[in-house]
């Protein structure tokens, strides 16, 4: 798994409630919409779910379309197909009752990680793939306005976990953690701190994003850091 908002290095801030939720619709393979903003930990929050859960699972990160995932499945299932030996060269057609009757014979979890719009030809095989009797779908996107048709399969708010900000301990807890772990003790702090965790807003990601900046010599000047420039930076990065 690539792209990590925030390091694995650093414990996961505040969501022992919702990683126990989590944890239990994997166990029931109930299917989930994780949503929150860039940043909240949606990604971080499946990775420290599954890790030692032993769920059979399939990741795919930003899944753009229906042919790419489907290649994309089958790989990760282990797929066959003498007729195209490298499955990149199959058709949709030929890839989906493959990937479908692979997941029917072996369910699991499968994960689609920032989704932004699902089109209609996805809809409708992400529609029977979330119907495979012990099979499961879980999304993460940043609100039902980004996952396109998909809203028509996922309407039910009981299968939605929306994850809000840290709250204010939860903030300052990351901060030392992070601190520690990109090696800021030498730094004068003290003024970063307030000023990181007040722009953070509950943040997670950006409070490590801050923080992993703040290690750069770029944003020094002797033991203070330059907050303005470190946070037009940062920002430039979450809205790529």
């Amino acid at each position: 798994m690539k792209d990590r908002v925030i390091d694995p290095g650093i414990a996961l801030a505040g969501r022992r409630r919702e990683v126990e939720l989590l944890a239990e619709a994997f166990r029931a393979r109930a299917s989930r919409l994780i949503t929150g903003a860039a940043g909240i930990g949606k990604t971080r929050l499946v990775e420290e779910t599954l890790t030692g859960s032993g769920e059979p699972f399939v990741f795919i990160k930003r899944p753009a379309r229906l042919h790419d995932l489907l290649v994309t499945l089958a790989e990760q299932l282990e797929c066959r197909s003498p007729r195209f030996p490298q499955l990149c060269d199959a058709t949709s057609l030929h890839l989906k009752p493959l990937v479908l009757n692979m997941l029917r014979a072996s369910p699991r979890c499968v994960i689609l990680d920032e989704v932004e719009t699902i089109e209609p030809r996805m809809y409708r095989f992400l529609q029977e793939l979330y119907y495979i009797p012990g099979a499961c779908l879980v999304v993460t996107a940043r609100s039902r306005t980004h996952i396109g048709h998909l809203a028509k399969l996922m309407w039910d708010p009981r299968e939605e976990m929306l994850l809000e900000p840290l709250a204010n301990p939860e903030s300052r807890r990351l901060f030392a953690d992070a601190c520690r772990f990109f090696g800021l003790e030498w730094l004068n702090l003290e003024d970063f701190r307030e000023r990181a965790i007040r722009a953070a807003r509950g943040n997670p990601g950006q409070i490590v994003g801050m923080c992993r900046l703040a290690a750069q010599p770029e944003y020094h000047s002797g033991k203070h850091i330059k907050f303005a420039p470190l946070r037009i930076d940062l920002l430039a990065g979450f809205l790529q």
